[in-house]
């Protein structure tokens, strides 16, 4: 979206214009989404954040002020934090299930959907050995597909502090799949 598009959006949904508010929404909904599904263990989790992040612009846009940035940018931030609340109120525990409980199948198809999601969970678990900031910039380059100046622009961060985080970061993930078996 444009940002003057974005601006009369704003404007109009600060004056209760709930047609422009949807419109935003609609917007940056899927971008938001994909940026806290890969940052926490579910599904589930992610819609609850998402859904969080944009109560809280409901709450914040009659008071929000444009300051030459995106709203996107905003959200991205309002993200993260939910994000970095999240983990702060809830330690990851394991259940653990009695093995006398669990019933063993095979079943071809399944198994490839079981191997799908554990090289995602390996994968989720190299992220995870990421900081933050690593994280955050694979998950925009390559996950949301933005380009350097706008992942740039999003972390408030020069293109050559992000080509460095990104090889660093690119560095430390391949390190961390390579620890858990992937091969080159």
């Amino acid at each position: 979206m444009d940002r003057q598009r974005e601006q009369a959006l704003i404007k109009a949904a600060q004056r209760g214009d709930q047609n422009a508010f949807a419109t935003l929404y609609r917007a940056y909904v899927d971008k938001i989404y994909r940026y806290i599904l890969f940052r926490v263990e579910s599904a589930q989790t992610a819609e609850d954040l998402t859904a969080e992040v944009f109560l809280r612009m409901v709450e914040s846009l009659p008071s929000y002020e444009d300051r030459s940035t995106p709203l996107l940018v905003w959200l991205y931030r309002v993200a993260h934090a939910r994000v970095v609340d999240h983990y702060r109120r809830y330690k990851r525990t394991a259940e653990q299930t009695p093995l006398d409980s669990v019933e063993i199948r095979a079943d071809p198809e399944l198994d490839s959907a079981l191997l799908t999601e554990y090289r995602t969970d390996q994968l989720r678990a190299a992220l995870n050995r990421l900081t933050d900031a690593q994280r955050q910039v694979i998950t925009l380059r390559f996950i949301e597909g933005y380009n350097l100046e706008t992942t740039a622009q999003l972390m408030e961060k020069t293109v050559d502090a992000v080509k460095a985080l990104q090889y660093r970061a690119l560095q430390a993930l391949a390190a961390a799949l390579r620890a858990q078996g992937y091969q080159e």
